[in-house]
């Protein structure tokens, strides 16, 4: 979940149609309209990557909106059972988040998914996700989306590359080679702990055990 209240802001007067900003939102919110950026409101979730990259001609900028949006997808409507499978199978805990920046669990990314999300870039629109650090996350939701049984095709402007760079991934071969190989990281050790972790989160009170 991601209370918003600022979005970006385009100086037209001074924005050369670079279209750097719009190769690097995260959400999908800016367009390029004319040769000049154009912002969606309804998908910027204040990131503010198109503010660093656009330094020099300094023509986007934050903006107060009207009044506060919360982007946050209900889960309680879906089949808990389908959710809490389809988190299993992402390799996800429903109840933890799958994003330190946005608190995002894995319950909210999978019915971000069943309720229409395509793209990344929708699902950060809907959630919020990536509205930080916008690199750790992606991993788990190349993994939500497969898991859903969506084959993302990559983008052409490369704003993201379907790669991971999770330890789930390594086969069991691979693991024991990079033991053998460097025994002193524990590979081998990290990953069954990996293997044999719980596929659910249960809740007392406020705290995760």
């Amino acid at each position: 979940m991601s209370r918003l209240q600022f979005l970006a802001h385009v100086a037209e007067n001074k924005c050369t149609g670079c279209k750097q900003c719009e190769f690097i939102c995260p959400s999908g919110a800016i367009r390029m309209a004319e040769k000049r950026a154009k912002i969606d409101g309804d998908r910027c979730i204040d990131c503010q990557r198109c503010i660093d990259i656009c330094k020099k001609e300094n023509a986007i900028s934050r903006a107060p909106r009207l009044s506060e949006v919360t982007r946050y997808v209900d889960h309680k409507n879906l089949d808990p059972e389908k959710v809490k499978t389809l988190c299993e199978k992402a390799g996800v805990l429903p109840d933890l988040p799958i994003c330190g920046c946005s608190r995002t669990t894995g319950k909210e990314t999978i019915a971000a998914i069943l309720k229409g999300a395509k793209t990344p870039e929708d699902l950060c629109a809907m959630t919020g996700l990536r509205s930080g650090c916008g690199i750790y996350c992606m991993t788990k939701i190349f993994q939500a989306f497969e898991a859903c049984g969506i084959d993302l095709e990559e983008p052409k402007d490369r704003r993201w590359i379907k790669l991971t760079i999770s330890l789930d991934d390594l086969s069991e071969e691979k693991v024991v080679q990079i033991d053998k190989t460097f025994p002193q990281y524990h590979m081998g050790e990290d990953w069954r702990k990996l293997k044999n972790r719980a596929v659910t989160s249960v809740t007392k009170g406020s705290v995760h055990v």
